[in-house]
């Protein structure tokens, strides 16, 4: 018999798994159905609060500024499905620090996963997450 704590974290791991499977599908959909111009160089997964919760959005940028994060605010692409509202279930009860830490690890996981090869990740000389009004954390 599980005990209540380890009956928590596998229903925690099958949400974040499903959670990692609809970013995957998300991406790969932009992948799909969008022409990314060779000369986009950062892309920026943005995030921000909404009334339902928490949502995610995808820039791409032609110049990236190491020390300045105002350069995810001159959009250079922005793909027609541009954002990722996340599932209410799994982002229940988290406050934005949790947010950042699951965006930030949903999107680290996807750069290690087959999908990204394939993808147009993979040429970004730069990929960041976070909140509009925060620091952005460099992912690659």
């Amino acid at each position: 018999m599980l005990s209540c704590l380890e009956n928590n974290s596998r229903q925690e791991n099958n949400l974040s798994m499903n959670l990692n499977n609809q970013f995957e599908e998300w991406v790969k959909n932009i992948n799909s159905n969008e022409k990314i111009e060779n000369n986009i160089k950062a892309f920026n997964f943005g995030l921000f609060e909404t009334e339902n919760g928490y949502t995610m959005y995808l820039i791409g940028a032609k110049e990236y500024k190491e020390n300045d994060d105002d350069w995810a605010t001159v959009v250079d692409f922005e793909p027609t499905d541009k954002y990722f509202e996340m599932d209410k279930s799994i982002i229940k009860d988290k406050d934005w620090k949790e947010v950042l830490k699951l965006s930030t690890d949903l999107v680290s996981d996807y750069v290690k996963s087959k999908g990204f090869e394939n993808s147009f990740l993979k040429n970004a000389e730069v990929i960041t997450v976070g909140f509009d009004d925060g620091d952005l954390i460099r992912i690659k």
